[in-house]
């Protein structure tokens, strides 16, 4: 419904009515997100809604973040929302930060980017008020639409909803030109083509420039590159992507010497966290390489600790399962893994699906421990018992006693020691005290 007191349309794009689906998109807006737009237009501003949540709300997919552009200068967009946090003024943006049930989101004043020297950010930038060149300057047809949730029109200058419906990848303008603008667009593109909203297959013209201008990558901040990655290794299918940054040369600027794809596609199984799915794929990925060439691989895109760490022991480990009829075994494997069991799984799907779902059918089957998740037996009672000094022996009994309470899921202190006893327990562990590899 348009606002009584809206001002006209004041975009320089054609615009046509609402399609369903973005009907639904606004009527599904939270009331403070309708009270911010109510406040643009009540001031004489128009904005809109752009990029992903048009993009996935034409298909079909769940709104999950949303950003708009406005006619509004920065310096204005602070005066009407004083909350707003100048994230980045340099290029027009404001971040809202979360507020009585909605996540925070960015509002970026329409402009038109100046020339890119450095591939990766403009070397100026002018704030203006046409929406035309504001979509002029987004990287692929299908990010350059836009929403007038005023008037209830949409803006495709660039025929993106074709090109969504179609599952073609084009980028606006001419696609050199956009990846010498931001090297980083490269990464996107691969990482579109294994999207949801999609997937997409880069037009020829793109086809091209992402073998062409593949040194454009060469100037990108790592940890950018890993971001676009970890994302696409998110994504349901990925093999054919991954295949195709190989052979496009890509693949060297993130995973140098990686020439052999596994079957990464097999990591994901319905209900899998994404974030395990991205560990189980990564760690499959350096599988074959030495953990210290893995690591230097990890630190060189700038990768967490907890996730390089993560990952260099699910690694190590595939392909080493405990046998699924054993619940002895089970127990201890799953105790050891810890939150990093998902991503475990994950990654012998890709190496030996039919072994990774017996074993994960197993574990689903198999009843939470009964005597807990902490050692029964402390250190301080294993001194006592034993008339032993502290010293590195007492660390081994300790992990020994542990490992056998979770195999024979035992309840209480007495239980365990009772148990190590009947194995022939004389003051030393029998055999292995890890819980597992």
């Amino acid at each position: 419904m348009v606002m009584a007191s809206a001002p006209p349309p004041s975009s320089d794009v054609e615009g046509i009515p609402l399609s369903a689906p973005l009907l639904d998109l606004l009527e599904g807006l939270h009331p403070t997100i309708n009270g911010l737009i109510s406040k643009f237009s009540d001031e004489g501003f128009s904005i809109w809604i752009v990029g992903g949540a048009v993009r996935d709300s034409i298909v079909g997919i769940p709104l999950h973040d949303i950003d708009f552009a406005t006619n509004a200068t920065p310096t204005q967009v602070v005066e009407m929302i004083p909350s707003a946090i100048p994230t980045g003024l340099a290029f027009g943006t404001v971040t809202i930060p979360s507020q009585e049930g909605v996540g925070q989101f960015e509002i970026t004043t329409l402009r038109k980017d100046g020339t890119y020297l450095d591939g990766r950010r403009p070397e100026s930038v002018r704030f203006g008020t046409s929406l035309a060149e504001d979509l002029q300057r987004r990287d692929f047809t299908v990010n350059a639409m836009a929403i007038d949730p005023v008037h209830h029109l949409f803006y495709d200058p660039h025929e993106g909803a074709n090109d969504l419906v179609s599952g073609k990848l084009s980028a606006v303008g001419d696609p050199n030109e956009r990846l010498q603008e931001d090297g980083l667009r490269i990464m996107r593109a691969y990482r579109f083509m294994g999207h949801p909203s999609g997937p997409f297959v880069p037009d020829q013209e793109l086809s091209n420039a992402l073998v062409h201008r593949v040194d454009c990558l060469s100037p990108v901040a790592r940890e950018r590159i890993w971001v676009e990655f970890r994302n696409l290794l998110t994504c349901s299918k990925v093999l054919n992507v991954l295949q195709r940054m190989v052979a496009d040369g890509a693949m060297e600027y993130v995973v140098p010497s990686l020439s052999e794809i596994s079957d990464v596609d097999a990591c994901f199984f319905d209900g899998v966290n994404k974030n395990s799915l991205m560990r189980g794929r990564l760690s499959l990925l350096l599988q074959k390489l030495t953990n210290n060439d893995a690591r230097a691989i990890l630190d060189g895109l700038r990768v967490s600790n907890k996730i390089r760490e993560s990952v260099l022991q699910i690694k190590e480990r595939i392909g080493i399962l405990p046998n699924p009829e054993s619940k002895g075994c089970l127990r201890r494997y799953r105790m050891a893994l810890g939150e990093d069991l998902e991503s475990q799984l994950s990654a012998e799907r890709g190496y030996d699906s039919k072994a990774a779902d017996n074993l994960r059918t197993a574990l689903v089957l198999l009843p939470p421990l009964e005597g807990g998740t902490t050692p029964l037996v402390d250190g301080d009672e294993i001194l006592l018992r034993l008339g032993i000094s502290p010293g590195p022996s007492l660390g081994s009994i300790k992990k020994w006693l542990f490992r056998i309470q979770v195999e024979y899921n035992l309840i209480d202190s007495p239980s365990v020691w009772e148990k190590a006893e009947s194995l022939g327990f004389n003051g030393e562990p029998i055999g292995e005290f890890e819980m597992w590899v």
